[in-house]
């Protein structure tokens, strides 16, 4: 049983319970969908609680003094009252948490990628035991897919370049990925309900070759779908590789330049711009050192392991500052050894 809660008790915690919850219920709407259509009403609510609680000015705690004053908010029934109620006296979801080790939670990532819904995934899971990403390239460099029914050589071409598995042969000069940047970003940032949007990858590192061009964009969920379809109108790609509300990725222009554009939060942007920048060797000697001192680091932020708190992720400054190291400006993260701690 949820027992009322002292909204007193909760002022310390205040600004992030909103956001947490947010992330929260939008992981087990993604799990619900995986699990199939059966489970398609309750994916919905669960996806709209995460939009109201994004979009709320007023923290969450504000009205949990009991389940029936939660009930009273547009679009939070008294089931998900009662889980909220749980989180804030918690710290968890008892419901979330049995999820996680029901299903491949890692895969559930793939979702908003083109080619890979709830019933591809289910069938990479059941056929091949694929629980993550890894596990998938791993599959397909092994030519594992092909002996699946439905995974025919369009769509695996599809789903390597969709993971950024194949090389691009059409990288640009480094001058010429700006100039193409730099034309993405004058028509997005002319869009409506764009807060942000800032170049990530290695066009940011400035590699002397750019193949992808990388950007995140900061906007609210409730303006997310709209920008999403305003960007392709504005762009008109050859093709959408993904379309979702956290990811749009097309094959634009010519030269069939990939971009990859990820919506955040603007308290994620940080975290967004520091994973998405890269490198590779470089966030993982950040992981390293995050996992050495209790946290996690992800394109969400930076985590306490045990409570599942959020630490930072703002600001890419504040996540260094955080993990005892030095800031490093984007075209140094070559590689591990470019992570230096402080003296």
């Amino acid at each position: 049983m949820v027992h009322p809660i002292n909204k007193q008790s909760l002022s310390s915690g205040k600004t992030t319970h909103n956001r947490a919850l947010s992330l929260i219920f939008h992981k087990m709407a993604e799990c619900y969908r995986y699990m199939g259509t059966e489970e398609r009403f309750r994916a919905t609510a669960y996806e709209n609680v995460s939009r109201v609680l994004a979009n709320m000015k007023e923290d969450i705690s504000e009205h949990a003094g009991s389940v029936e004053e939660l009930d009273e908010i547009g679009g939070i029934g008294e089931s998900i009252a009662e889980k909220i109620i749980e989180y804030l006296q918690t710290g968890k979801i008892k419901t979330f948490e049995e999820l996680k080790k029901k299903l491949p939670f890692d895969l559930l990532e793939l979702m908003d990628i083109s080619g890979f819904g709830p019933s591809t995934l289910r069938t990479l899971h059941e056929k091949l035991g694929i629980n993550n990403r890894d596990d998938l390239v791993k599959a397909l460099q092994e030519n594992k897919l092909n002996k699946l029914k439905g995974f025919g050589e369009r769509k695996l071409t599809n789903m390597k370049r969709a993971l950024k598995m194949e090389k691009s042969n059409n990288r640009m000069p480094l001058q010429l990925a700006e100039e193409e940047g730099a034309r993405l970003l004058r028509l997005i940032k002319s869009i409506k309900a764009v807060e942000k949007i800032a170049l990530a990858g290695s066009l940011r590192r400035k590699k002397e070759t750019v193949g992808d061009i990388d950007m995140v964009l900061v906007a609210v969920p409730r303006n997310r779908k709209r920008i999403v379809e305003e960007i392709i109108r504005v762009i008109q790609p050859q093709k959408i590789l993904a379309r979702g509300t956290t990811k749009l990725s097309m094959i634009v222009g010519d030269r069939e330049t990939q971009v990859d554009i990820r919506l955040v939060h603007d308290y994620e942007f940080g975290s967004a711009m520091l994973y998405f920048t890269g490198s590779k060797e470089h966030n993982i000697r950040l992981r390293t050192i995050a996992k050495e001192r209790g946290m996690k680091i992800n394109e969400y932020g930076i985590f306490d392991v045990k409570t599942g708190e959020r630490l930072a992720g703002e600001t890419e400054e504040e996540m260094y500052e955080l993990l005892g190291l030095n800031y490093v400006s984007p075209e140094k993260r070559i590689d591990a050894e470019s992570v230096e701690t402080k003296d």
